[in-house]
């Protein structure tokens, strides 16, 4: 990677662009739809899509960690020479200069300088607090058996492990606020951490003395690790920063470490200590442990040699019982019984100064942020304090929605969400708050002061989960569908027999309307280079419109023997599938105009929907008689023998494919929505259909991230589900005072956009995705 700069926010995202594209060149220069196939066929359930690759590759945003994680990981799947080889774990070593590249680029983002760190405050002055936390409450997760002693994020920080007294770990949502179903129990005991597999490590609870490793999608137990390695029972699981080690303490104080890959001891003394280990903490590289014990308080000591780096550390709080490292190992921070608290510099063993004052009570946990810019501190006030690691100040008012003592506090892995458990069985999940708007530099009259306010009151919806609703705007007579262009700044709506086309924003007409020819209204589609797909009401054919300049762009494409009615596209938009009144599917070459494959037989006179998958290879029709057929078309020894998938109980409206291609979602007459696995035709999930309409469901759309799933129907609401935990989100989302015909969903995943009978298109907004 090229070596980080301290430049401007628009600078170094570009310059991470860059990287990224040299290293894909270095990688023998998959393809976007290669890399997509290459996440799929990996088996590690990452998932990449055309507008993430498109967007990371050229610097448009700053995708999220887990992404940019994922697609790193994906392109060193390749060698040199392109060839594919095993792709790296999530906490492989190469890839730890892409995280603090990410976390440096995150912090110009949010106005934070880049790169800063933790120091001593003697070489500056503090700063002053500020007045609002910087976390804000989103969840209050019920349901625990006992008080809360243990959480822990996986490393793209979508799920929640939460270890109660009682014999019991539940996982969350962290998205929803919503518990996972579960096809079985986790009954252990605490504690818990993630592996560097993303399994789940729990203390097996017939066998204390042993550590489970627990599949976190299908809650079954994968084996069991750490066997017999204690003679008492583990209290206490850590692993270093990079996955590469794990220590574990059990009730007696012994601790030991090992490699976690194998469960295999790392040659160590630290179990010879002569008190009773209470707290562990690595540093970032995972060569040094430090180690609090009721003998002689803090030491450090050097995890490959078993040596002492120095004597037990002078000037501990009293009775020292947890100590964490900073995420880039410059700071250990250790806490007392009494409440006070010790901030200590690992180079020179030297406290920072001022030392923050002590709490009311004992401190139970501590949990650095991952920029290492803030220090969580959980204590028996019922209260979790956030300290400012460089001034040893408050970092605004106490959190403060337990009633009782706290017990364990975690970060994800990005710092954008906050999570505490407490003694009264609830555990509460904060989020980041956003970066406040900034004030005009001059002084701005009322118009641009309302709107710096109403900025930031929409900022502050969306960001917390709410949908907000933009005025409607409204048609003569019935609109059928909706299309986002390819940027985001156009709707395509269509009417009985034309195209509109009106600014995403404002509401104005963007282009001339398609008036000529008359088209079919349920026949709309966006080409990923701006082009429009649209079908004639009296040519069974398809035609391609130039909306810039309001003209046919290219030959038509003809083959049906009736109109064609509906239409789907591959991710990258080389591949058009039409659905049309004969009852046959078909494939072209959208560049050349030429057949691609088919025809695909249904019943004529039934196709009633499209789909297929971004990469292209799967292919969908569903149809008037509840039925909804799968071809594989890769399949060169006969891809016209489609399977056909049983369920609904009506005539299947619409169908979508996840922009993974994981998850095919099929909405019905019957007011169900199901959820299939396509590479099997299974069902997903435990089987159950989505229900929750007042009636038959018409449309569905995947926002691109794949995290939510909006239906629309003839019940007028628009409905949020969560497709991983096949859940609804929310209330409806209401204000059409007729069916709705048509949803669809911005690029960026920002918004949502719905047209129906009552002839308005509705725009609510969902927040960046």
């Amino acid at each position: 990677m090229t070596p980080q700069s301290t430049g401007t926010f628009d600078e170094e995202l570009a310059a991470l662009a860059a990287d990224l594209r040299r290293l894909r060149i270095g990688r023998g220069k998959p393809s976007y739809r290669d890399l997509i196939a290459r996440a799929e066929r990996s088996r590690t359930g990452i998932q990449l899509s055309m507008a993430t690759l498109s967007d990371a590759f050229n610097g448009k945003r700053l995708v999220r960690l887990d992404t940019l994680m994922a697609l790193v990981r994906i392109l060193r799947s390749y060698d040199e020479f392109g060839g594919e080889i095993p792709v790296p774990g999530h906490n492989a070593p190469e890839l730890a200069p892409w995280r603090r590249r990410w976390q440096s680029i995150a912090a110009l983002q949010s106005g934070s300088p880049a790169g800063a760190r933790p120091t001593a405050v003697a070489t500056r002055a503090p700063a002053p607090a500020p007045a609002v936390s910087a976390y804000a409450l989103r969840f209050r997760l019920v349901g625990h058996p006992g008080p809360v002693r243990h959480l822990a994020f996986p490393a793209d920080g979508r799920q929640l492990a939460a270890a109660a007294d009682g014999d019991a770990v539940l996982l969350w949502n962290t998205a929803t606020g919503l518990p996972y179903k579960y096809r079985g129990r986790i009954e252990d005991l605490g504690p818990v951490a993630f592996a560097p597999d993303d399994s789940l490590m729990t203390v097996n609870n017939a066998n204390t003395r042993s550590v489970s490793l627990w599949d976190p999608v299908l809650r079954t137990r994968r084996k069991t690790a750490l066997e017999r390695s204690h003679h008492e029972g583990i209290a206490r699981l850590a692993h270093s920063p990079d996955g590469r080690l794990l220590v574990s303490v059990d009730t007696s104080g012994s601790a030991r470490v090992w490699y976690a890959a194998g469960h295999v001891r790392v040659p160590s003394a630290v179990d010879g200590l002569p008190g009773r280990v209470t707290a562990v903490g690595f540093t970032s590289d995972g060569q040094v442990l430090a180690l609090v014990d009721d003998g002689e308080g803090v030491r450090v000591w050097e995890v490959f040699g078993a040596q002492p780096l120095s004597a037990p550390l002078a000037g501990q709080p009293v009775d020292p019982d947890t100590a964490v490292f900073s995420p880039d190992g410059r700071v250990l921070a250790t806490a007392g019984r009494d409440g006070s608290l010790l901030l200590r510099d690992t180079a020179t063993g030297l406290p920072l100064a001022p030392r923050p004052a002590p709490l009311a009570g004992r401190i139970g946990a501590l949990a650095f942020s991952p920029d290492g810019l803030l220090l969580a501190v959980a204590a028996d006030d019922g209260a979790v304090h956030l300290v400012d690691t460089a001034g040893g100040r408050p970092a605004g008012p106490a959190l403060t929605g337990h009633r009782q003592p706290v017990h364990a506090v975690a970060f994800s892995p990005d710092g954008a969400l906050l999570a505490t458990g407490s003694h009264d069985t609830t555990v509460l999940l904060y989020e980041r708050r956003a970066a406040p708007v900034p004030a005009p530099s001059s002084a701005p009259d009322s118009g641009s002061a309302v709107g710096t306010v109403a900025a930031r009151a929409l900022a502050a919806l969306a960001g917390a989960g709410r949908p907000v609703a933009l005025p409607p705007l409204t048609w003569d007579g019935p609109l059928a569908r909706v299309a986002f262009s390819p940027d985001g700044r156009t709707l395509a709506v269509t009417s009985s027999r034309h195209v509109l086309f009106r600014d995403t924003l404002t509401g104005r007409q963007a282009a001339e309307p398609l008036t000529d020819p008359e088209i079919v209204p349920t026949a709309l589609l966006y080409a990923p280079d701006g082009r429009l797909f649209v079908c004639p009401a009296t040519l069974s054919a398809v035609i391609s419109w130039d909306p810039g300049a309001a003209r046919v762009a290219g030959e038509p494409l003809t083959g049906h023997s009736g109109p064609v009615t509906r239409l789907a596209r591959s991710a990258d938009g080389r591949l058009l599938a039409t659905a049309g009144a004969d009852g046959s599917l078909r494939l072209w070459e959208t560049a050349t105009g030429t057949r691609a494959g088919g025809p695909f037989p249904g019943q004529i006179g039934d196709t009633l929907g499209v789909a297929l998958s971004p990469d292209g290879n799967r292919l969908v029709g569903s149809y008037r008689d509840g039925t909804v057929r799968l071809w594989d078309v890769s399949d060169s020894r006969d891809p016209s023998k489609g399977q056909v998938l049983r369920g609904h109980e009506g005539p299947v409206w619409s169908a979508a494919f996840s922009p993974g291609g994981t998850v095919l979602a099929t909405a019905c007459e019957d007011g169900t929505v199901r959820l299939w696995h396509p590479r099997t035709g299974e069902p997903f999930g435990d089987g159950e259909p989505l229900a929750g309409h007042g009636g038959p469901v018409y449309d569905l759309a995947f926002t691109p991230d794949g995290g939510f799933l909006a239906t629309a129907g003839a019940d007028g609401a628009l409905r949020l589900w969560d497709p991983a935990a096949t859940r609804l989100l929310g209330e409806p989302l209401a204000g059409h005072s007729g069916s709705v015909s048509g949803v669809a969903c911005s690029p960026d995943g920002s918004l949502l956009a719905t047209v129906g009978e009552d002839g308005t298109l509705r725009r609510w907004v969902i927040g960046p995705r």
